[in-house]
């Protein structure tokens, strides 16, 4: 399970704990003895938890190349891609609520007008379009206070759930239920059937909601198209296979760059650990930017979609609670680059003794680097998608309004 939003990642990453047996264990031992690095989840996790699957939240660093021999997860596709197949908080929102509104809007005007009840109606008031933003009113108000409520008990069931979470969230949810009874407002202008009118808004719900972000997700693709994973892995076997024959040279090598460090023995005869250490870490020099360009393009095509989700009131709802879980492509990019820089930190720390065959000792435990990646909330990202879907919702009012006198019309 995903850790916490409020928990420290010093933490997560404690030194060896010493013991007993602590002095005598070596430097390679207690540098295998440490904790993975883990992303610190926000406090929206509990909207797309199951997104977290999709991502690798605990990467383990190594004097090795964890790009070839220490993933702990082999997922190449764009998470994006998938959202809509997880079916967590958000997505059953983002997908049920435009149907709900359908169901609670049908007929509400067409089957007056087929019975000649509107104008009756018409007749009898001035401003019949007040009985219909009443109506639509009413069920806004109802549908938003059941949002509101499954939406608090599901924040108060993560402990690590924050109210600023929590509140832009509320926000969103207000705001695209917004977006969804304006449209409905707009489909009882046409003086057609109640079925057409229904059959009509779930094209619109389907197009909107299914069509919009495929096309949004083939666009960004394009523009930001994702490194060939057959080329990559061409590479990777090729520099296998450079760093294999070079190995007895990137030994000996090291060690005239480090003069300071003696071998304990004959260059062939030392352990597999210090013998292969090098030709590893050259390795893994060389196969990082090949890993890296696929949480870039990741980060950048995310960017792109949050740009264009205007044109979609579920795709941008999607999109903002991975902002606010901590796990869109943006920061998790920033993790892995995060991790990247430790690991180098850690490398430094660990290499040269390692290669020195020292014994591990815990002065040196007490020294060593700790990890911290940042779990402040920016909640710039996410205002932007309220604030696109905010003037999406003001312009489908304003064109209601601006059209009310049609509802006169039997």
């Amino acid at each position: 399970m995903p850790q916490p939003a409020a928990t420290n990642q010093a933490e997560m990453h404690d030194a060896p704990k010493s013991s007993d047996s602590a002095s005598k264990s070596s430097a390679y031992a207690a540098s295998a003895a440490s904790e993975p690095l883990r992303l610190p989840a926000l406090g929206g996790l509990v909207l797309n938890v199951s997104q977290m699957d999709l991502l690798s939240p605990a990467i383990k660093i190594s004097t090795r190349s964890r790009h070839t021999d220490g993933r702990t997860s082999d997922q190449l596709f764009n998470p994006l891609m998938h959202e809509f197949g997880l079916l967590d908080f958000a997505t059953v929102f983002a997908l049920l609520t435009p149907l709900v509104i359908i169901a609670l809007t049908y007929g509400l005007v067409q089957e007056d007008r087929e019975s000649g009840v509107w104008r009756l109606v018409c007749t009898q008031t001035s401003q019949p379009w007040r009985l219909v933003f009443t109506a639509l009113t009413l069920r806004y108000g109802v549908l938003l206070l059941i949002g509101v409520a499954a939406s608090v008990l599901a924040f108060l069931l993560d402990p690590a759930s924050t109210g600023i979470a929590a509140a832009q969230w509320l926000l969103m949810l207000a705001v695209y239920n917004l977006v969804w009874f304006s449209l409905a407002g707009l489909f009882m202008l046409l003086q057609i059937s109640s079925g057409a009118v229904a059959i009509a808004m779930l094209g619109t719900w389907l197009v909107l909601t299914f069509g919009v972000p495929a096309g949004i997700s083939w666009a960004a693709d394009r523009s930001s198209p994702m490194p060939s994973r057959m080329k990559t892995i061409i590479d990777i076997r090729r520099f296998q296979e450079q760093t294999n024959q070079q190995r007895e040279s990137l030994l000996s090598g090291w060690y005239q760059a480090h003069p300071e460090i003696k071998p304990t023995g004959p260059l062939k005869s030392l352990p597999r650990e210090i013998n292969g250490l090098p030709a590893a870490l050259q390795l893994d020099s060389q196969i990082r930017p090949l890993s890296v360009r696929f949480d870039e393009a990741r980060k950048r095509q995310f960017e792109f979609m949050e740009r264009w989700s205007s044109l979609s009131p579920a795709l941008g709802l999607i999109l903002m609670a991975d902002r606010l879980a901590g796990i869109d492509a943006p920061r998790y990019a920033d993790f892995v680059n995060s991790v990247n820089q430790f690991e180098d930190q850690w490398r430094d720390f660990f290499v040269p003794l390692i290669m020195g065959s020292d014994f591990w000792s815990e002065d040196r435990q007490k020294s060593l680097p700790q990890f911290v990646f940042s779990t402040e909330f920016k909640a710039s990202a996410s205002l932007l998608l309220t604030a696109t879907q905010s003037a999406i919702a003001a312009f489908l009012l304003i064109l209601l309004f601006g059209l009310r006198g049609r509802f006169t019309r039997t």
